[in-house]
Formats: structure tokens, C-alpha cells, sequence
């Protein structure tokens, strides 16, 4: 089925990736055959002048009646629902793990006192302080899918086993609510060296969570709280951890690439459910895009994408739908791994050759 995709872009059928024919440069870069009209749009597309806060609190609104919902529904004995509960209680809040990623961009709120103070509310409660997750998303676009890639560790060390690799992936996509903050810490600990200032905020900030954590603990166990809490508080956040794996998994899982975009999936979806799932995820699907200009907002992620997979030489990993890439990425994790390092340097039986679509970039 063809879609209609934005200028630039020629789409697959069958949900396949679409070929794209864009600028290869590594890095990312591509100052060449982007002409001046291009350009302004681009400058234009900076501008970060319709990220309100509303938004954000009626999605942190949305998790907490949902919560409540399923907290209600499991003391009913409607079991269903309670599922049901939880599945978009972790959605939304995944959506508010993804506004922790526009905080450290400096995009969630165009006021920077607001854009830091929720990013460090939402970092608290998740146990990755704002401070930590940019420190180590930083680096993230700095080295993409090199090995000096923090986010996307172990997946990017080549001569690493398979097996440690498939633990570490079984891990994160099960335990991630767990596994998250753990990497980051490892990513901010091999950051060094760090300046004053972050460390400071670094240890406000873990302080801040372990402060929030060990209240809401206490009163829990005050009050003989734990089966309520598991199923209100507990259960969606352990799904909010899988789906922020997932997400991460179907952005980088399995390419081979040497370029920011060879590296990166790219979801472009036209239709009204497409374009819905997109929006309340940010646009973060857009990722292709968010690589090339890390400071365009999310808002303006789709109107940016036709500047940035435009005519040149090259293809790229583009999908018709969020499922589509998803169903790509969990074909490449029997062999999880990220980055051209892997074919350019010979690996034991153990590592193998790429498996899928990871042959493909």
C-alpha cells in the first residue's frame, strides 16, 4: 500500500523501509545542496515558540487517572480493564520519559526555568536526574553508534559475545523502569572528567530522587500499601521502562550504518492514527530528523524531515509505520548490535555476522 509521503521521501509498499535518497556525510552533516530557501526554512524551523506546558501536565494528568483507573478497576475484580488501565497508563508515561529527552535538548518549554524544572521533576521520579540523561544523550549525538556511544551500550563494543549482548537486551526490554537508570549512571561515570557545577546538580539531583523515593516507600509501608501500590504505581512504570526500550530498540536496534542516518530509523506515517501515535510520543519517531537537527522542536519534527532526506546518494531506513520498524528491529535482536565498527572488524563466532536488516546498512 503507498502512502503519500512528504516531498523527498518515495515510499515502500508492504511496509517495508522506503528507499531514501539523502546526503550520506558522516556525522550528519549536510551543508552541501541545501540552498538559501532551504536554509531559512530550516532557521525557521528552529524556532522554538509553541512548546507549552499544558500539554505535558494533562499528560501527567492522564498517567495519574489512569493509575487511579486501574487501581479501581483491580479492587472491582474487572481484571480486563486493569490491563487495559495499565497499557496506556505506561503510554503516557513513556510520553513523559520522552519529555525528559526534549528537557535536556532545551525543548520541552521555550522558558528555560520551566523547560528545567519539570525536566527535573519528571528525571526525579524516574531516577535518571536531568543533569545525568544529558550528560549522557549528549554524547549519545556525539558518537552515535560508536563505541563510544553511551546509550546504546554493550550493543556497540564489537568482539562482545552474543550471549552477554542478548542478556543485556532481555534485561533492558523487561527491566528497563530498573535498567535505565543504571546505564545512565554508567554513561555519566565514564563521562569524566565532569565540571563542578554538574557534579553539584548531579548529587541535588540523585538526592532529589532518593528523597522522593524513600518518602513514597515510607508511606507504602506505613501503611501496608504494597498491593495497591504495585498495581497503581508499580505496573505501569515497569511497562513505561519496556515501552522506552522498545523505543530506543526500533531508533538504532540492528543498523549497521556509518553515517547519523544510515544509523537511525525514520517513521513517516500520513495517516490520522499514524500521526496521532506520533504526536504523543513527541514526534521522537521523526528520529532520522531529530539526529540531523537535534534543536528543532518536536512540533516541528515533520515539516523538518523533507530538508533532511532530500535527493542525493544515499538510502536510509525509512518506514510507513511505527510497526513496520518495530517488526524490523525485533528481527535483528537474536544478534543485538549497533554500528559500522561491526563489519569492519573481524568477530569471533560468537559475535557473527549481521543477522536481516542489519545486512542491509
Amino acid at each position: 500500500m503507498a502512502i503519500n509521503a512528504p516531498k523527498g521521501i518515495n515510499p515502500a509498499n508492504g511496509g517495508d523501509a522506503m528507499r531514501v535518497e539523502l546526503a550520506g556525510q558522516p556525522a550528519g552533516t549536510r551543508a552541501a545542496g541545501v540552498d538559501s530557501a532551504d536554509k531559512s526554512a530550516i532557521r525557521r524551523l528552529h524556532a522554538n515558540d509553541r512548546a507549552l506546558l499544558v500539554k505535558h501536565n494533562l499528560a501527567s494528568a492522564a498517567v495519574l487517572g489512569l493509575m487511579a483507573a486501574a487501581l479501581w478497576t483491580w479492587q472491582a475484580g474487572l481484571w480486563p480493564l486493569t490491563i487495559v488501565a495499565w497499557l496506556l497508563a505506561g503510554h503516557f508515561a513513556h510520553a513523559k520519559v520522552i519529555a525528559l529527552h526534549e528537557a535536556a535538548h532545551g525543548t520541552l518549554n521555550a522558558r528555560r526555568f520551566l523547560n528545567e524544572l519539570q525536566g527535573t521533576l519528571i528525571g526525579a521520579v524516574i531516577f535518571v536526574p536531568l543533569s545525568a540523561y544529558r550528560i549522557c544523550h549528549a554524547r549519545h549525538h556525539a558518537y552515535l553508534a560508536s563505541p563510544r556511544d553511551p546509550e546504546l551500550w554493550p550493543f556497540t563494543m564489537p568482539g562482545t559475545p552474543r550471549w552477554p549482548r542478548r542478556l543485556a537486551a532481555g534485561a533492558e526490554i523487561t527491566l528497563g523502569f530498573v535498567y535505565t537508570p543504571l546505564l545512565m549512571l554508567r554513561g555519566v561515570i565514564v563521562s569524566r572528567p565532569l565540571s563542578p557545577d554538574q557534579r553539584r546538580r548531579l548529587l541535588a539531583e540523585y538526592g532529589l530522587s532518593v528523597l522522593i523515593w524513600s518518602t513514597m516507600i515510607g508511606v507504602v509501608a506505613a501503611g501496608g500499601w504494597w498491593a495497591q501500590w504495585s498495581v497503581a504505581c508499580l505496573a505501569p512504570m515497569l511497562l513505561a521502562g519496556s515501552f522506552q526500550t522498545l523505543n530506543k530498540y526500533t531508533e538504532h536496534m540492528g543498523l549497521l550504518g556509518d553515517t547519523v542516518l544510515s544509523s537511525t530509523r525514520t517513521v513517516v506515517d500520513p495517516r490520522p492514527w499514524g500521526k496521532l501515535l506520533s504526536r504523543s510520543l513527541l514526534n521522537v519517531d521523526y528520529h532520522g530528523t531529530h539526529h540531523r537537527y537535534a534543536k528543532v522542536p518536536y512540533y516541528n519534527l515533520p515539516a523538518a524531515t523533507p530538508y533532511v532526506f532530500d535527493r542525493h546518494a544515499a538510502t536510509a531506513p525509512v518506514y510507513a509505520t511505527y510497526v513496520a520498524a518495530l517488526c524490523a528491529m525485533i528481527r535483528t535482536l537474536t544478534n543485538p548490535r549497533v554500528g559500522r565498527q561491526w563489519l569492519e572488524e573481524e568477530v569471533d563466532g560468537r559475535g557473527g555476522r549481521a543477522d536481516g536488516e542489519s545486512r542491509l546498512y
